[in-house]
């Protein structure tokens, strides 16, 4: 129960603290806010571009082997009702294509707001 006060009390002699600093001192505090914000989204894009790799690599992988036929036993060596050699398995996702898109839009953004706030 006294750690949860300290802590209140805490956060509450931080908080007034800095708001106090930024009405004293606000061009010190738009400067510090512009630089958090770029290295936000630097950080933001960071993530975008790895994200858009893992999409890309998603939307590349091709199932392996070939499409065998009834009754035969695939490359894999695994016989089955389903095996992994069918031939709609390759098609497109398009939750990933949206994905893809969504992703490349927002980096698109990120781009931007970089060069503004330069």
């Amino acid at each position: 129960m006294i750690r949860l006060v300290l802590m209140l009390v805490c956060l509450g002699v931080g908080f007034g603290g800095g708001v106090y600093w930024g009405v004293k001192h606000p061009a010190d505090a738009q400067k510090l806010a512009s630089v958090e914000e770029k290295q936000f989204i630097e950080k933001q894009k960071v993530l975008l571009e790895k994200m858009k790799r893992k999409l890309d690599e998603l939307s590349s992988a091709q199932p392996t082997g070939g499409a065998g036929s009834t009754g035969s036993t695939p490359p894999g060596g695994r016989s089955g009702f389903v095996s992994s050699g069918q031939a709609g398995a390759a098609r497109k996702d398009p939750e990933l294509d949206e994905l893809k898109r969504e992703s490349d839009q927002q980096l698109q953004q990120a781009n931007k707001l970089l060069q503004t706030a330069k």
